[in-house]
């Protein structure tokens, strides 16, 4: 008798020509897609906070860059070892991102405590201000890198996806300060996000297109991961959740409330869609991913 495979879709995978992969789209992979999108919408709401002096985006941004931490350490096969990461900092985009967040949870945690418990505009306060802030830009720019660095994926080997990854998080942060907004949130402080918003989730549909567009002509594999989010099985939260949920709504509310003044709970609205977008197309992105052939 015959036993059962017990990885049956690894044994599918490898008759297949375009293998797709599966370590960062399914089962303790999706851990890392939530923390991409966690980390980069805490960043931005960091540094959106910062430009508008919002306190609660300041510690919501903290919080949510913590979650992120704790799925990247949770997705890790041996997690008591993830010291061994920082070692590769020369080389390694991963490394690099740890730094990065581990500088920004440390900054952030002090700058708080001194905005909280200790006196203001201190030359200490300054300090972790600057460095905070370095440390959000930081976590902003890495994890797009992180997938360009892959070459066997060539939907992820590209320059664009780190900056399709950076307009995200911006768009994310920018999300989670209008979802607070609506939550009553000093409003007042809120104002810049409408055209800003708008203006976000534009630019991000236009660099979506130009990616896939670009993706297309890049060679046969890559050719096959645009085909799987337009027409194959990613097709689905493509299309409703990166482009309908994603943008076209957030598009469709930012320019009525550019054009004309809106009850906050619908700038709620507009943030809380645009962030379940903004996890739609990092999913994406991760389950469209294919190796190249191997040579025959």
């Amino acid at each position: 008798m015959a036993l059962a495979d017990p990885f049956p879709s690894r044994t599918v995978d490898l008759r297949e020509r375009f293998r797709p992969q599966r370590e960062w789209a399914e089962g303790r992979g999706l851990l890392l897609i939530f923390a991409h999108f966690l980390t980069g919408a805490g960043a931005g709401a960091w540094i959106f906070s910062m430009l508008f002096g919002f306190t609660p985006g300041l510690v919501a941004g903290f919080f949510l860059v913590v979650f992120g931490a704790l799925a990247h350490f949770f997705f890790l096969g041996r997690p008591e070892r993830f010291w061994r990461m920082f070692t590769g900092f020369g080389s390694s985009w991963i490394s690099r991102g740890l730094a990065g967040m581990s500088l920004f949870m440390a900054a952030a945690f002090v700058y708080l405590l001194l905005w909280f418990f200790a006196a203001r505009q201190t030359s200490l306060e300054q300090i972790f201000f600057a460095l905070s802030l370095l440390g959000a830009l930081w976590v902003v720019v890495y994890k797009g890198f992180v997938w360009a660095s892959s070459k066997g994926i060539p939907l992820w080997n590209t320059p664009l996806v780190p900056a399709l990854y950076i307009s995200y998080a911006l768009r994310g942060g920018a999300a989670v300060l209008m979802v607070l907004g609506s939550l009553g949130a000093q409003h007042a402080a809120l104002g810049p996000l409408e055209p800003l918003k708008l203006w976000l989730a534009v630019s991000t549909a236009v660099l979506v297109l130009i990616y896939l567009e670009v993706m297309r002509g890049s060679g046969m594999t890559a050719l096959r991961s645009v085909d799987l989010m337009l027409f194959g099985r990613v097709a689905l939260p493509f299309y409703f959740g990166a482009v309908l949920v994603g943008l076209v709504i957030p598009i469709a509310i930012g320019g009525l409330a550019y054009a004309r003044t809106v009850p906050p709970e619908l700038l709620g609205l507009l943030g809380l869609l645009s962030l379940l977008g903004d996890l739609s197309i990092i999913y994406c992105i991760a389950k469209a991913g294919l190796y190249r052939p191997l040579p025959a």
